[in-house]
């Protein structure tokens, strides 16, 4: 079934410690023995954000599942910080395989969920054949909490540092949810180059919204689709999303304990024109992920699922009718 922007309903399930919405297209047992596809977005996005890729993967015979990650969209939204470590979202992931009769997946990720998605496969190595990102590299464990490091680079207002203060940011960006659609879901603009000042997002959406939250050029999808975004934040509030952030020293300390080497096939997909995480950064994955390839979309920025969704759907299901192969479950 699917509701009045083509976009599946949500089914929520019991992922035992909160409940998850999952969207869903193609058949439990696709014609294809093929492991099905979870699909985990980033921030702040929601499941929504795959609108074009589950009905490509559906068509192409596999049984596709997008998630809303615990703290938006549909899904349980705790406000407890804690709630948002990477051993939460992780299980979550298992949660739902488990709920939704899933032995083994592939996982794709954007965004935060890229981060996700790669914890997750070392985490919960049995349950995962493979691997795609979209945007996101797999990074080797940095030498320092990450917030330090973003903080003596970038300064006090880079995001990552900005949102440790607990109620702030979700407090400006609640004032008025589709403004923040309407100024980050953009393409990047031609010849802009890369500077401390453009990660100083809290500080942009204040200037934003005194301007009167103007149309901006390169708006990447419909005023009905930003619409879609906007209602579902208006339901979950922003703090979910922003307490992924403040979870970034636990996780920095949680991963001492993880190998760097993921063991499935991956397939990282980057884009020419993302400037925060561009295709140069994935060069050390090679290092540690024997069986990976790369692909850079050209004339693309970060936003990759909207601005160019067939080179994305293209990407991921010949590498996955490729590298996957026939099973039976």
């Amino acid at each position: 079934m699917k509701d009045d922007m083509g976009f599946p309903k949500a089914n929520i399930v019991d992922a035992g410690e909160v409940r998850i919405a999952t969207y869903e297209r193609g058949v439990p047992h696709a014609m294809k023995d093929a492991p099905p596809v979870l699909l985990i977005h980033g921030w702040p996005e929601i499941a929504y954000s795959w609108k074009h890729q589950l009905p490509a993967l559906a068509d192409a015979g596999y049984r596709a599942v997008a998630m809303d990650v615990r703290g938006f969209g549909h899904s349980d939204a705790p406000r407890d910080v804690g709630a948002y470590t990477i051993e939460k979202l992780v299980g979550d992931i298992e949660g739902v395989l488990g709920a939704l009769g899933i032995r083994e997946v592939v996982l794709c990720g954007h965004d935060w969920g890229g981060i996700i998605v790669w914890h997750a496969a070392r985490m919960l190595e049995n349950r995962v054949r493979g691997v795609i990102s979209v945007c996101t590299p797999h990074m080797k464990h940095p030498p320092a909490d990450p917030i330090e490091i973003f903080k003596r680079r970038h300064g006090d207002k880079h995001y990552f540092v900005a949102f440790q203060e607990e109620g702030a940011p979700e407090a400006i960006f609640e004032q008025d949810p589709l403004a923040v659609f309407k100024m980050l879901f953009r393409k990047t603009p031609p010849g802009t180059k890369l500077t401390s000042e453009m990660f100083y997002l809290v500080e942009h959406y204040k200037a934003y919204l005194a301007a009167g939250t103007p149309d901006l050029p390169g708006q990447v999808m419909s005023d009905a689709d930003l619409q879609v975004y906007a209602g579902a934040y208006l339901n979950s509030g922003f703090h979910g999303g922003v307490n992924l952030y403040r979870n970034t020293t636990h996780n920095w300390h949680h991963d001492k304990k993880l190998s760097d080497d993921i063991n499935q096939p991956s397939l990282m997909i980057s884009t020419a024109d993302d400037l925060f995480l561009p295709p140069e950064h994935t060069q050390p994955m090679v290092q540690m992920i024997p069986d990976l390839e790369r692909v850079v979309v050209p004339d693309c920025g970060h936003w990759a699922m909207w601005e160019k969704p067939d080179a994305i759907n293209t990407h991921m299901i010949e590498w996955l009718e490729r590298k996957m192969g026939l099973r039976y479950f």
